[in-house]
């Protein structure tokens, strides 16, 4: 069977080729163009997911009463180290760390909860009991907090045994 371009004149075939060379590159520029629209789509849905997920973290953190436990963290810290704040300082400073925590947790998070799971949580500490949790949560990582001190110190000399 023979193909016609071999019946065409040299410079036809070249022309024809190179028709079909343009026609190629043409085809590949406009997907391209399809593909990157398609790319921007997905990254603005995904950049969008992501936030939504984020907004669900910090509502989480929020309603679990996370941020209260950090901001008393924060502000025994800074007793400790003899820093005074004023409120307004200690707002952005809270502001600041709490945003750069939020977003070394949401990935922490998405790995395992999913956005119902957060908006299930948000809903059980919506109620009186969750509320009383959020509420204690504070409080009670304080007295954590020291009564672990005081457990760590006798785990140590209590250890100390095994060396001697």
């Amino acid at each position: 069977m023979y193909h016609t371009n071999y019946y065409l004149e040299p410079h036809q075939y070249i022309l024809q080729k190179s028709n079909k060379f343009q026609a190629l590159i043409f085809y590949i520029c406009k997907m391209k163009k399809i593909f990157l629209i398609t790319i921007a789509l997905f990254s603005v849905s995904l950049t969008q997911s992501q936030e939504n997920y984020k907004s669900l973290v910090v509502d989480f953190m929020t309603a679990q009463g996370q941020f209260e436990t950090f901001n008393a963290t924060i502000d025994q810290m800074a007793g400790m180290m003899g820093i005074s704040l004023s409120d307004t300082e200690k707002k952005e400073f809270s502001n600041e760390v709490m945003g750069s925590l939020v977003d070394l947790l949401v990935p922490i998070y998405k790995n395992h909860f999913s956005e119902k799971d957060l908006k299930d949580a948000i809903e059980l500490f919506n109620t009186p009991i969750g509320k009383k949790i959020s509420s204690k949560t504070p409080i009670i990582a304080q007295e954590t907090m020291q009564a672990s001190m005081q457990w760590g110190m006798e785990l140590t000399q209590k250890m100390q045994k095994f060396i001697e």
